[in-house]
This record gives C-alpha cells, sequence and structure tokens, in this order.
C-alpha cells in the first residue's frame, strides 16, 4: 500500500564537487514549467525505475493498483514527450520499489520489489528484461531474492559495477548478481526503509544510501563494493525520517552526491568529503542525477516554496542560474519525492504529489542555462557564452542585425556602431539566452 508521509526528504543521487551554491529562492530565474502526468491517481506506486537507452529514449518504470498491481513502461523522448505505454507485468503482487538498468549489452533490465502473483512464494526482488527499444518484457522465472523484507521495500537500488555486473539494493542490505551469489546475513544498516546505489566512476566503488531511522536517524551513505568504507550519518529532523532517500555517480568523473533537505535548506555533500548548502529555505524534498561530462543536475523544493533546480559545470564547483518552476497540478498537498535523469543534457525531472486526485508522479523537462555576457572596446564588442563558467561553442548570436556563432572559447566578436543593443543566444538543447549592453 502507499505510504503516507508528513514531511519528506529525497536526498537525491549523483554526482559532483560539493560547493556552496548562492541560489536565494527569491532570486531564482523564473521558467515556464508544463507538467504531464505519468502515473495515478489510484494507487501510483512511490518510485519510478528510470534508464535512457543509446537513442536518448528515456524509459519510466511504474506502478498502478495494488496486489494485485500492473507494472508499466512509458517511453519519453530525448525533448520529454511520451511516444509510447507498454505492459509490464500484470497481476503482480506489490506496489513496492522500482529500479531499471541500461545493461552493457544494450537490453534493459528492470528490478521489481514483490512476487510476480498474490499468493506465490516468489517474494522479494523480481527482475524483468526488454530489449534496448523496450515495449516486450520477459520476467526470469524462477530469479528472485531478499524474500520478505525485500518484498515490502517501497524504494530499491540498483547500479553496474565498473565491469557491468548488476548490484540491487533493498532495505540496508546490498548484493551483486542476478541472482546474488551472497547476500548480508545483517545488512548493513538497520532501520532503512529505502536502498539506493551509486557507482564512482573514478575507483568503481559502489555507494549504499537511504534515510534511516537507527539511532538518532538522517541520511545513512556508505561504501559496500569492493570492501565496505566508511559509514556517515547526516541528520535530519526526526519528522523528515521517512524512506525516501536516493543518490548518484557522475558521466565520466569520480565522486558520488547525496542531496538532501532538512527543512532549513537543501544540501549536498559528496561522500566522503563535506556537506555544502544549495539554497536556504524550508525545502523537505531534494533530487540529483548526472548530467553530461561530469555535470550535475540538483532539484529541491517543497510545497510552499516551490521547485527549484540548477546544472553545474563539468567541474561541479559553480552551477547555472537557478529556475524556480511552478508545482506540479496538486502540488499544494506536498511532495513526497523527486526523482531526475539529465544524462543527456536536459532534465527530466519527476515530483511525486500525495493525496487526492492529483497524486501520482509528474513529470516535466526543463533545460539547462548558459549566460552571455558582452565586454565593449570602443566600437568592437566580444559576446561570451559560459554555462556555469563553461564556454559554450556552437552558441548562434543575434546582435544589431548580423549573425554570429560563438567559437571553442565560448566568443564572438562583432563591430557595432555605438548606440544600445540586446545580444540573443540560441544553442542547442539550451533556453535562450540575451544580454543588453551599450557602446559609447
Amino acid at each position: 500500500m502507499r505510504t503516507s508521509h508528513t514531511l519528506t526528504l529525497l536526498a537525491a543521487l549523483v554526482a559532483v564537487a560539493a560547493t556552496l551554491v548562492s541560489a536565494a529562492a527569491g532570486g531564482a530565474a523564473p521558467a515556464r514549467t508544463a507538467w504531464a502526468r505519468i502515473s495515478g491517481p489510484t494507487q501510483p506506486g512511490e518510485q519510478l525505475g528510470l534508464a535512457r537507452t543509446a537513442d536518448g529514449v528515456l524509459h519510466v518504470i511504474w506502478n498502478h493498483g495494488v496486489s494485485p498491481t500492473s507494472i508499466l513502461e512509458t517511453r519519453l523522448s530525448p525533448a520529454g514527450r511520451t511516444t509510447g505505454t507498454s505492459t509490464v507485468a500484470s497481476g503482480f503482487d506489490g506496489n513496492g520499489g522500482l529500479a531499471l538498468l541500461a545493461s552493457p549489452d544494450r537490453s534493459l533490465r528492470l528490478f521489481a520489489a514483490g512476487a510476480i502473483k498474490p499468493g506465490s512464494p516468489a517474494y522479494g526482488i523480481n527482475t524483468f528484461t526488454a530489449p534496448a527499444s523496450g515495449g516486450t518484457w520477459t520476467l526470469q522465472s524462477g530469479t528472485y531474492w531478499g524474500g520478505a523484507v525485500a518484498n515490502s521495500a517501497p524504494v530499491i537500488g540498483a547500479t553496474l559495477t565498473k565491469t557491468g555486473e548488476p548490484v540491487t539494493a533493498w532495505r540496508g542490505y546490498a548484493a551483486a548478481g542476478v541472482p546474488p551469489s551472497s547476500i548480508p546475513q545483517n545488512g548493513y544498516e538497520g532501520g532503512m526503509t529505502a536502498s539506493q546505489l551509486a557507482t564512482d566512476a573514478g575507483p568503481g566503488s559502489v555507494v549504499l544510501s537511504g534515510v534511516t531511522n537507527s539511532g538518532r536517524g538522517g541520511v545513512y551513505v556508505q561504501q559496500v563494493l569492493p570492501t565496505t568504507g566508511p559509514r556517515t550519518i547526516l541528520p535530519l529532523p526526526f519528522a523528515l525520517n521517512d524512506w525516501n532517500s536516493s543518490l548518484s555517480g557522475r558521466i565520466g568523473a569520480a565522486g558520488v552526491y547525496v542531496a538532501y533537505a532538512d527543512t532549513k535548506a537543501a544540501r549536498l555533500y559528496r561522500y566522503g568529503g563535506g556537506a555544502k548548502v544549495l539554497a536556504r529555505g524550508p525545502f523537505t524534498s531534494a533530487a540529483a542525477c548526472s548530467g553530461p561530462n561530469g555535470r550535475l543536475w540538483v532539484a529541491w523544493g517543497d510545497r510552499t516554496s516551490g521547485l527549484f533546480i540548477t546544472r553545474s559545470n563539468m567541474a561541479a564547483n559553480t552551477f547555472e542560474p537557478t529556475q524556480k518552476l511552478a508545482l506540479p497540478k496538486g502540488g499544494s498537498n506536498g511532495l513526497s519525492f523527486l526523482q531526475c535523469e539529465g544524462s543527456v543534457g536536459p532534465a527530466d525531472l519527476f515530483a511525486d504529489v500525495p493525496g487526492g486526485s492529483t497524486q501520482g508522479f509528474w513529470q516535466t523537462h526543463v533545460l539547462p542555462r548558459f549566460s552571455l555576457g558582452a565586454q565593449v572596446t570602443k566600437t568592437k564588442v566580444t559576446i561570451s557564452a559560459r554555462d556555469a563558467g563553461d564556454p559554450v561553442a556552437g552558441v548562434a548570436v543575434s546582435v544589431g542585425g548580423k549573425h554570429l556563432r560563438t567559437d571553442a572559447h565560448g566568443h564572438a566578436i562583432v563591430t557595432l556602431r555605438p548606440g544600445s543593443y540586446t545580444a540573443s543566444g540560441t544553442a542547442g538543447s539550451y533556453a535562450p539566452a540575451s544580454i543588453r549592453f551599450s557602446i559609447g
């Protein structure tokens, strides 16, 4: 059954250098927000399985109903539009965790907490496979693990090791293989209802995280493979000690990061490093996911302040201008969970809205933002395009009736007469940008 939440926290997955981001809520750049429903309103499940295949399609796995449950797959284009929905399984006993991986052989592998049918002894994590195109799913019959503990997990984790071996996690347990060759008898962390996994693209270590109620409670983070590393608990108010947490590693860069919110601020923590403030405010949910070339998307929010999202540079030490998003329809009821996927550039952000006719997961597509600068020397103007400090090549710049493109350094040089000008720029999957300046 769907878990009720009071205040919620999402410690979300992925990525890079923990640095101070001066993104005050009131100063965030507004963005147009169009939300589309993915699941709900009836028993919409508590977690989505997300994986993007080499063709840029994002495969979204979701639950509908409870005992028996239907598991469905919705496919989103690289532009964030729905292109089709298929049934993965029907008559499934469970409405719990879902985790999806794009395997090295290009196939898709789904892990689902529950049983193949009501009354089946095959309780635990079951697994299904599909070709890269999705659409047609096959149960790996007789393969399940974790038992009743895994069966009741509202959030499960999955990742691939550097060698391509799947690792799964449930309620503080984690094990490699399908099915795992060995399962820890005591798990890594007691009192943890949710479990998330991420692989550090640098050393290849696998990190486990989730919100735990053991001790004083908080966000638990620990390396579990190839050896056990230091255990960290990030403190949270007791009211936030619920099931939801997530994390992720970066693409092509070292570091595993957790984004979390504690009603005072949204924070970003790098495992083995420190936690830094993203924005101050009464935030109760946060999410992180990897972008291309080591970048990191981070989102956070609550039902009163709204939603905010930003993306880092490739070194992850600065961030783009923060975008403020309108809440999904019915978001005034709260936010139970945030998830995102941003591996091809833009972010597909998913917000779980609890209660009423609007409950369920909603999706929106967010474009990254670059900024334009103008340096004037007499009548020569150098237009610069920067994405959180990184140069952006190939930006189409229009100014004073002239049309230019930025070079590899993100610069475009133009000679103009004295006067006031507005330069506008467009590039690939970025949102447009503009800047005003004067000469003479």
